[in-house]
């Protein structure tokens, strides 16, 4: 074999091998440049007072020119959640709207309930996927 095509060769894996070593597979998730807004805290929830506990979370899309949101799948049939799909822009906020009913189920003392943010871009460690959580204590 040529030293000339050996040379080629040689400098085409390093290309690949640096390459790879510089792509970043997970990317961390910049949700309103806080994390903590993964997750809601409604605190006390009574049932006897109000039925239905709103919130709306908001995802500011300042990682990517485009981001197409496909939907948001709920955990349960006692939430309701909604967001508009189709594409947004870079700095166009994504919300999504959860209602949560305490009284659908006998649900007593500290619950937990998630939501999924679905999209065609990295947005988590669940890659396309972002969760998100609601918390409370029914009373």
């Amino acid at each position: 074999m040529n030293k000339k095509y050996l040379y080629i060769i040689i400098a085409i894996l390093i290309i690949v091998i640096l390459c790879l070593l510089t792509y970043k597979t997970s990317e961390e998730v910049n949700f309103n440049g806080d994390k903590s807004n993964l997750t809601h805290d409604f605190g006390i929830l009574d049932k006897s007072k109000k039925s239905l506990y709103k919130y709306t979370f908001r995802y500011i899309n300042a990682k990517y020119d485009t981001i197409k949101v496909y939907g948001v799948k709920d955990g349960c049939d006692c939430t309701e959640s909604k967001v508009k799909t189709g594409l947004y822009f870079k700095n166009d906020t994504i919300s999504v709207n959860i209602k949560y009913d305490p009284t659908k189920y006998n649900d007593k003392g500290a619950t937990v309930k998630q939501f999924f943010l679905i999209t065609n871009k990295s947005l988590s460690k669940f890659d396309t996927i972002l969760p998100l959580t609601l918390k409370g204590n029914i009373k």
